[in-house]
């Protein structure tokens, strides 16, 4: 019988040779009718062609469809072959990037969710999912919502409702998957305490979460399983990328979806993505703004993907300075979601005499919490000082989406 290492090392072989043969194939269309790609890409017949082709950034796209506005050049085919039309969310202060979907291409999306991201979470077709999301134009939860209809699950929207109304729904209709941001699992534990429910007693025994790293973060899992009484999983993907990762019962990472994207990580730890099923709007080599740590160590699991250790460590454009210590707004957060009671927290960051300046705004319900305690185990954590201000109940922004941790203010 072949060791764990070895099963691993022929599958991994396996997958790159599915993934060369998916990347050449979906190339013949894309070199023919994609003037986006074809300015840029020559034919692949092997690895060294592709490790030569170029990076792609986010600031490409949006000059592109700047450019040749509505949706850019980067379309295979005629604009009627499209079926869906979804946009990034804008929240980092950009224009959003719309991206368009043929009906095989968004096929693909939703056979992602079905047999990667709900298998893992053990979601069966016998499971009643609420979708906690408003349903706009932001990608969000809708494939996750196409891919438990393709799983055969009972799909209830919570689009245009008050977390109250959300409460009540998944009370009254015996939700037993929830789907929303980490942040809004938590916003949501504390609206139904206010209404005095306790959603532990509630029939939710699974919740997954995308948008923020949180469901990766041990402190803020544990908040939200504690408030649930449920297991709760992470679930990565951009919506000009696809869905690209999941965690499973092992829980101490995101397995990158291999069968679905070739991944690549730079030699400063960006994730580098090229999907292999989006033909019709693709992405080769993009740059995701994405920190990352990746393990290909057998996982309990028995998954051959190779795996981010610990989930997303943030955004290449989240990272902040304190004293000359380079921190992202998860490790914070990781610190922060130890102490009971924190509702809400935001780190303000201002540059002031050409110093880096930075202090946490925190909400918190707990009559016991310690501010000082809370500097205190930061500065042991991070190795450096953090500033804690308790602001007063509903000062700091909520939302569904994701949430701005950071702020950055003027000089």
């Amino acid at each position: 019988m072949k060791s764990a290492t070895e099963q691993s090392a022929i599958s991994t072989d396996e997958i790159r040779d599915q993934q060369l043969k998916k990347l050449r194939a979906g190339l013949t269309a894309v070199l023919t009718g994609n003037q986006f790609w074809r300015d840029r890409l020559d034919s692949v017949d092997g690895w060294d062609d592709f490790k030569r082709l170029p990076l792609t950034s986010k600031s490409e796209l949006l000059a592109d469809q700047a450019s040749h506005p509505p949706f850019g050049t980067n379309l295979t085919y005629s604009v009627d072959r499209y079926v869906r039309l979804h946009q990034t969310s804008g929240s980092s202060g950009e224009l959003p990037l719309r991206w368009l979907d043929t009906a095989e291409s968004w096929d693909w999306w939703l056979r992602i969710w079905a047999e990667h991201v709900y298998r893992a979470a053990s979601v069966t077709p016998a499971d009643r999912l609420f979708l906690a999301f408003s349903f706009g134009p932001f990608i969000g939860f809708w494939s996750a919502f196409g891919g438990a209809e393709r799983l055969g699950a009972l799909c209830i929207s919570g689009g245009a409702m008050t977390s109250e109304q959300r409460v009540r729904s998944i009370l009254d209709l015996g939700a037993t998957v929830l789907l929303s941001t980490p942040t809004y699992a938590l916003r949501l534990a504390d609206v139904a305490r206010g209404m005095g429910v306790d959603l532990a007693e509630s029939s939710v025994r699974v919740t997954i979460h995308a948008g923020e790293a949180g469901a990766s973060i041990p402190a803020t899992r544990d908040a939200i399983e504690a408030a649930w009484s449920a297991s709760s999983f992470d679930h990565t993907g951009m919506t000009e990328l696809g869905p690209t990762g999941f965690s499973c019962s092992a829980r101490d990472g995101v397995h990158l979806i291999e069968s679905e994207f070739i991944f690549e990580v730079t030699d400063d730890g960006e994730l580098v993505a090229t999907n292999l099923g989006r033909w019709g709007m693709p992405l080769i080599r993009y740059r995701t703004g994405d920190r990352v740590i990746v393990s290909r160590e057998p996982c309990p699991c028995g998954s051959p993907f190779m795996k981010i250790v610990g989930g997303i460590q943030g955004r290449v454009d989240d990272m902040f300075t304190v004293r000359g210590v380079n921190l992202y707004p998860s490790q914070v957060e990781d610190i922060v979601r130890r102490h009971p009671g924190v509702a809400e927290f935001v780190i303000e960051h201002r540059r002031e005499r050409r110093m880096d300046e930075v202090a946490l705004l925190v909400e918190t319900s707990a009559a016991s919490f310690s501010a000082e305690r809370l500097e205190a185990d930061l500065r042991q954590a991070l190795g450096v000082r953090l500033d804690c201000r308790v602001v007063p109940s509903g000062t700091l922004p909520r939302s569904e989406l994701k949430s701005r941790r950071i702020v950055h203010l003027g000089e």
